[in-house]
């Protein structure tokens, strides 16, 4: 983990407001009460991001059973997101830093400056919208679930997890 990545734990997420296509939004801030798993990914399209859409697509069960939300954010265009997410079988929302180019990646330091796209990048919310965990990973490599379920499970009592 990068002290990049370390420097926003336990602090209020920043808020933001973006396209989920050409007629919705979606605002952070809107979905506090409940878990957020933000996954920011370099580009629809790429081997890696297909694969690590396609493990959430298939794990959103067991992220549910936590109550969690996930968005996944690239600064790819709401067309792009769009195709993707229908070839893909993708459910949940693939939000567009499209223009202002990484806005929200920067606020979260999480876009990569020499190629104009957002950094593999994980950050689980609380409820109150603070960031409770995350981590940078290369843009080569999968980061899978693991890490996003034991930061859930360690947000949510035992016996508030959906079984």
């Amino acid at each position: 983990m990068t002290n990049v990545a370390r420097s926003l734990r336990g602090q209020r997420a920043p808020d933001f407001s973006l396209p989920s296509a050409t007629d919705r939004q979606v605002t952070l801030s809107r979905l506090r009460g409940e878990p957020v798993i933000l996954v920011f990914y370099p580009a629809d399209w790429s081997p890696v991001c297909s694969d690590q859409m396609a493990l959430y697509q298939a794990v959103l069960p067991e992220f549910a059973r936590y109550g969690a939300t996930v968005l996944g954010i690239s600064v790819d265009g709401v067309w792009c997101h769009r195709a993707f997410a229908e070839d893909r079988g993708i459910s949940f929302p693939l939000l567009s830093d499209f223009e202002p180019k990484g806005e929200v990646a920067r606020a979260y330091q999480a876009y990569r400056l020499p190629d104009g796209v957002a950094e593999r990048a994980l950050f689980v919310l609380d409820r109150d919208g603070y960031v409770a965990w995350s981590q940078l990973y290369p843009p080569t490599v999968n980061p899978g679930v693991d890490g996003i379920l034991a930061a859930l499970h360690s947000l949510v009592p035992e016996t508030q997890v959906v079984t």
